[in-house]
Order: structure tokens, then sequence, then C-alpha cells
């Protein structure tokens, strides 16, 4: 469960079963509820998971993200319904998340920095957590520059910020090397030997392949440089 001022929602069952999960759904409705947060039945499903940058995903890696969740055992477990405070009848009125997207083509690998970006948006949505958000909306003037407050008061005592991960050599990673980089997408360990707050999934972004890993440092060295947010935003 994961509770914010306007929506407390609950991770849904994606394992086949049929009753409590979503064993009655095709591969293609799987792909359009990850991409554009649509159910089988039409209505939209609201935050936190983020459609937004999902809809960036090609089809070849959207596509194999439905095959894998239907390849998972079946588990029984009901699971409670996410409300929302967001209008009348909140996310399932209507799509937030723009236009309906229906295919993306693959990003070539040849190109390192589009590639990393690529990693860093729709596949890793790195760039959710680590872009500035204000009033509520990410704003891409600030991409990068962080500075959003994490807190699960019911798991921890703590709130976790996000760090500025532009080009910026004080504020942000400028003055990193690679490898240190690396390190804290992997192991979630600060240059200076500090451990790392979650939320982020170091322990998954570990399985990476060194090339992509490449990738996404090619692409965070092409941030224009942003001094640190104003204040941290608790959206």
């Amino acid at each position: 469960m994961i509770e914010e001022p306007v929506f407390k929602a609950y991770a849904r069952n994606i394992t086949p079963d049929m009753e409590t999960g979503i064993g009655s759904w095709t591969e293609d409705q799987i792909v359009d509820a990850v991409r554009n947060a649509r159910r089988p039945d039409g209505t939209f499903m609201g935050p936190p998971m983020s459609f937004g940058w999902y809809k960036n995903m090609s089809d070849t890696d959207v596509r194999a993200i439905a095959k894998y969740v239907k390849s998972v055992p079946a588990v029984r477990n009901e699971v409670p319904q996410s409300t929302y405070a967001m209008g009348p009848q909140g996310p399932r009125a209507g799509n937030i998340y723009g236009p309906i997207v229906t295919t993306v083509p693959d990003v070539p690998k040849t190109d390192i920095v589009k590639y990393g970006e690529y990693l860093a948006g729709p596949v890793g949505h790195c760039m959710d957590c680590h872009t500035t958000y204000v009033m509520g909306q990410i704003d891409m003037n600030q991409i990068g520059r962080g500075g959003n407050v994490y807190a699960r008061p019911f798991i921890y005592d703590w709130a976790a910020v996000s760090a500025n991960i532009t080009s910026h050599p004080e504020a942000g990673l400028g003055s990193w090397t690679d490898a240190e980089i690396k390190r804290a997408i992997t192991e979630g360990v600060s240059r200076n030997g500090r451990e790392l707050l979650p939320f982020m999934p170091y322990w998954l972004y570990k399985k990476m392949e060194p090339s992509d890993l490449d990738a996404i440092v090619a692409y965070l060295r092409s941030l224009p440089p942003l001094g640190p947010a104003a204040a941290p935003a608790n959206e």
C-alpha cells in the first residue's frame, strides 16, 4: 500500500490467477495497461505507476514484459481497491496520461546518449523521481534536478530526497567519475562511501548489462547543469 494526500493505492496482483490476478487479460491488454493505464473494461488506472514514462516504451520491450507477466506462477491474492481524491471519479473517469499510444519503435543502441535517455526514462523511470515536481506536476524544465521527498512512515522512520543527477559540478554528478556513478546506481553507495537510502532498487539495477550502464552514464553527462532544487517537494 502506498499512501499520499490524494490517493491510497494498492499494488495489484499481476500474476495469471483468473479470479484475483490478470489471468484473463491478453498480452495486448497487458501492453495497453502498461503504456496507457487502461484496463480491459476501458477504465483507467491512477498513480503511482509511472504511466507517463511507460508510454514511450518500445514495442519489443513492453511485449517482453507482457510475456513475462503471463509466465509467472498464478497466485490467488485478493487486493483492496485503490482510492483517489482527484476529481469526482478519479482516474477512472478518463485518461490523465495523454493520448493513447499503440506503437513505439526501438531506440537504436548505436546512439548511446539517446539509448541512455530511453533506459533512464521509459525503462528504468529514473527521471520520474529525479526530476523536480512543482505543484504535483513533473517539471521537465528541471529534469534530473531532484528534490522530491519520498516517505513511507508505516515502514521507515525516515524520508528520502531524490538527488540532483544533472551535470552540475557541485549540486549534481558533474565531478563524479563514471565508476562512482555506476556504483551509486548498482550498489547504493555514494562517492564518499555513504550508504544511500531506498527507494531506488539498487539490487535490480545491479543486474544491468555493462553497456546499458555506460549508456545511462552518457545520458546523465548530457543533462544541463542545474543547481540545487529550491526546496524539497513532497509530491
